[in-house]
C-alpha cells in the first residue's frame, strides 16, 4: 500500500536572505509540481503581495493568506495537518528548491530516519563546529544517507511521529513568535538527543536557495533556468 503525502508550502513576499538570480517562489512551487499533484499542496501565503496570493489561487486549490510572520507561520501549518491528512507530512519553505521523485526519496528515507530533510547541508563540511561530526552512512536502492545533527524548517516525518512530537516543535523556546526566524538547529539538537534521529541524503535532493549555502554537486543554476522555461 502506498503512502498518502500532503506538502505544506509556506511563503512570504521576502525570498530568501541572498538567493541566486532568477530564483522566486514561482519557481521553487514549479520543481514540487515535478512529484506532486497541486491536490496534494497546500500553500500558506504569510504577509504576501496581492500578486503572490492572485498567482498561487490560480495554480493551487488549497491556499491559506496568513500574516503570522516566520514562526507564527510554522505554527499554523501544523494545525492545517488535523485538515489534511496525509501518512507523510513535508513542511517546505518556499526558498528550497527540489530535484524530481521526491516521494521515493522521501519513502526511503523515512525507512531510515525519524525525520528528513532533503537538503544536504555543505556547513556539515566545512564548519569548524563539525570537525569531529560522526556520522552513520547508509547505502539504499536509489543512493546514500547520511544522519545528521541538524537542518532548517524545510523536512519532513511521518503522522505517527509528529503526533509525538508537535509539541516540541511548536515550543516557544524553539518557534517563539517574538523570534526572526526559529531556533532550528537546537531544536533538532534536541529531537536527536531524544531518539528523533534526522537525515539527508548525499548529494542532495533538495537545496536551500541561499548563495553560499547549496546542496553540493549539483548545477542548481541550470534547474533554475530549465524551471523558468516551463509555463
Amino acid at each position: 500500500m502506498s503512502n498518502t503525502f500532503k506538502v505544506f508550502f509556506r511563503t512570504s513576499k521576502k525570498f530568501g536572505k541572498n538567493p541566486p538570480q532568477g530564483a522566486s517562489d514561482v519557481i521553487t512551487y514549479k520543481s514540487l509540481l515535478r512529484s506532486f499533484s497541486p491536490n496534494e499542496i497546500v500553500v500558506i501565503c504569510d504577509n504576501c503581495t496581492e500578486d503572490q496570493i492572485r498567482y498561487f489561487k490560480t495554480v493551487n486549490p488549497f491556499v491559506y493568506t496568513t500574516s503570522f510572520g516566520n514562526c507564527g507561520s510554522f505554527k499554523y501549518q501544523l494545525t492545517l495537518t488535523d485538515i489534511f491528512p496525509a501518512d507523510i507530512f513535508y513542511f517546505v519553505e518556499s526558498d528550497h528548491l527540489h530535484l524530481p521523485e521526491q516521494k521515493r526519496w522521501l519513502t526511503v528515507g523515512l525507512s531510515l530516519f525519524k525525520l528528513v530533510s532533503l537538503y544536504d547541508h555543505p556547513d556539515k563540511y566545512f564548519w569548524p563546529r563539525y570537525n569531529d561530526l560522526k556520522r552513520k552512512i547508509y547505502a539504499t536502492d536509489i543512493g546514500y544517507w547520511a544522519s545528521t545533527p541538524s537542518t532548517v524548517m524545510t523536512f519532513a516525518t511521518r503522522r505517527d511521529t509528529l503526533k509525538e512530537i508537535k509539541n516540541v516543535l511548536v515550543s516557544d523556546e524553539y518557534n517563539d513568535s517574538t523570534l526572526t526566524c526559529p531556533r532550528d538547529h537546537d531544536m533538532f539538537v534536541y529531537l536527536n538527543e531524544k531518539g528523533y534521529t534526522l537525515g539527508t541524503p548525499m548529494p542532495g535532493r533538495s537545496t536551500h536557495l541561499d548563495m553560499g549555502g547549496h546542496s553540493p554537486y549539483v548545477n542548481w543554476m541550470e534547474y533554475i533556468n530549465e524551471l523558468a522555461k516551463e509555463r
